[in-house]
C-alpha cells in the first residue's frame, strides 16, 4: 500500500511539473533568430549630419545628410521631425538603389528640442530609424555651442535670387523632359545647378550642368507627387517655358515608295539656321525700397534668352543704375537656340528718388544677331525715406 502511494505521488508531481513548463512565461527575452526579427532583412540607414546636440535657428534650412543601403533596393527615404513626416524622397529607379545617398531639407518654424528620424524603405519594408536630436534656437544670438562647419551639405544663400535646383538624391539629367529621352549625366545628391527653363506645369526643369551643357531633370515622382527628387531655391517666376526637343520615342515615318519614274530635279537647298537673337526677357527684384533705417542693398535677377536658332558663342552683358557707372553683369559662354540664362546683380540704395535699372545683353556687340534692337530692358525702382 505504501508503495502505491509513493508511485501515485511521483506521478502527480511529474504532471504538475509538465503543466508549469508549458504555461509559465520565460524569465528572460528569447533570442531572435529570424531575419525579420533581427533586422537583417531590413534596409539600413545612417545619418552623417547634423550631429547630436547641434544647434540651428528658426527659419533657416536644416540639411540632413544620410546614406541607406539594402541588398535589394531602397525605393524611398523619409525625414521625420518630432513624429511628423516633413520630407519624402524616392529613387528615380523603380527597382530602387542598393546604395542611396540622400539630402533632406527641413526648415524649423519654432524653437525647442527636435528629434530627427530618417527611415529607408524597400517597398513596404522599413528600416530601423536613424535618430539624431538637435536644438532649435529662436535667434542666432542664443546659439551657445561651437558650430563646426559641415562639409557634406550645400551652403544655401537665402538672399541669392538665382533660380536653382538642389538634388535630394542621385538624379539623371536627360536631353528632354521625359524618361524616354537619353541620359546626359547623373548628378549626385546635394548638387546645386542653375535653372534656365521649364515646361508649362513645372514637372521638368532645364538646368545648366556646366558652361556649355544643359539638360532636363524631373521634379517629383510621377507615381507619388509627395516624393521629391529636387528642392527649388531662389526667384523662379521669370524662368521661361522652353519647347522640348522632339520625343525620343516618336516612331519613324513609313518608307516612301519608289516611283516608277524619277524626275531629274536638283536637291533642295539645305536650310540655313536663323542667326541668334538675344532678348532680355525680364528683370526681377524689389521696385519699392524704404531707406528710413539706412542704406539698403537689393538683388536683381535678369533672364536673357536666345530667340534665334544658331548658337551665340561667348558674349558679355552689362547693367547700370541710373546715375551710376556701367557694371558687368557677367559673361555667358554660349546660348543655343531657345536657351535662357539667369544672371544676378546687387545695388545699394541710399538716396530718395526714382531710379532706372538698365540691362544690355551682348553689351560689347560680339554676336551677329538677326535683330540688334531688342537687347535692352529697364526696371524703375522707387526709393523713399519717410
Amino acid at each position: 500500500m505504501l508503495n502505491r502511494k509513493i508511485i501515485l505521488l511521483v506521478s502527480l508531481l511529474t504532471l504538475l511539473s509538465a503543466c508549469n513548463l508549458s504555461r509559465t512565461p520565460p524569465t528572460s527575452e528569447p533570442t531572435a533568430t529570424s531575419d525579420s526579427q533581427s533586422g537583417a532583412d531590413k534596409p539600413v540607414v545612417t545619418i552623417s549630419s547634423p550631429q547630436e546636440g547641434d544647434e540651428v535657428v528658426v527659419g533657416t534650412d536644416v540639411f540632413v545628410s544620410a546614406n541607406a543601403t539594402d541588398s535589394v533596393g531602397i525605393t524611398r527615404v523619409q525625414l521625420i521631425a518630432n513624429n511628423q513626416i516633413v520630407k519624402t524622397v524616392s529613387s528615380e529607379s523603380v527597382a530602387g538603389d542598393q546604395n542611396m545617398n540622400v539630402l533632406l531639407d527641413w526648415r524649423p518654424t519654432s524653437a525647442g528640442e527636435v528629434t530627427l528620424e530618417v527611415i529607408a524603405y524597400r517597398g513596404a519594408i522599413a528600416s530601423n530609424p536613424a535618430i539624431v536630436d538637435i536644438i532649435v534656437r529662436q535667434s542666432q544670438s542664443q546659439v551657445t555651442a561651437t558650430i563646426v562647419p559641415q562639409t557634406d551639405v550645400p551652403i544655401i544663400d537665402p538672399n541669392d535670387p538665382t533660380c536653382r535646383a538642389l538634388t535630394n538624391v542621385a538624379l539623371n539629367v536627360r536631353t528632354g523632359p521625359a524618361t524616354s529621352f537619353p541620359r546626359i549625366t547623373t548628378l549626385p545628391a546635394g548638387r546645386q545647378v542653375p535653372i534656365v527653363g521649364r515646361v508649362g506645369d513645372n514637372s521638368w526643369w532645364l538646368v545648366r550642368v556646366s558652361g556649355t551643357t544643359s539638360g532636363w531633370v524631373i521634379q517629383r515622382n510621377p507615381a507619388n507627387p509627395n516624393e521629391e527628387f529636387i528642392s527649388i531655391f531662389g526667384v523662379c517666376t521669370g524662368i521661361p517655358i522652353v519647347n522640348p526637343p522632339p520625343s525620343a520615342t516618336t516612331p519613324p515615318l513609313p518608307p516612301t515608295p519608289t516611283p516608277t519614274r524619277t524626275p531629274t530635279q536638283p536637291p533642295p537647298p539645305t536650310p540655313i539656321p536663323q542667326p541668334p537673337d538675344l532678348v532680355v526677357i525680364s528683370i526681377n527684384g524689389p521696385t519699392a525700397i524704404d531707406i528710413s533705417g539706412g542704406s539698403v542693398t537689393a538683388s536683381y535677377s535678369v533672364v536673357i534668352t536666345n530667340n534665334g536658332q544658331a548658337n551665340t558663342g561667348q558674349f558679355n552683358n552689362s547693367i547700370q543704375l541710373e546715375g551710376g557707372a556701367v557694371e558687368e553683369l557677367g559673361a555667358v559662354g554660349n546660348l543655343a537656340g531657345g536657351e535662357s540664362i539667369a544672371l544676378s546683380h546687387d545695388f545699394t540704395f541710399d538716396t530718395e528718388g526714382v531710379f532706372t535699372i538698365s540691362v544690355v545683353a551682348d553689351s560689347d556687340d560680339m554676336v551677329n544677331e538677326q535683330n540688334e534692337g531688342n537687347n535692352t530692358d529697364t526696371l524703375d525702382v522707387g526709393v523713399v525715406d519717410p
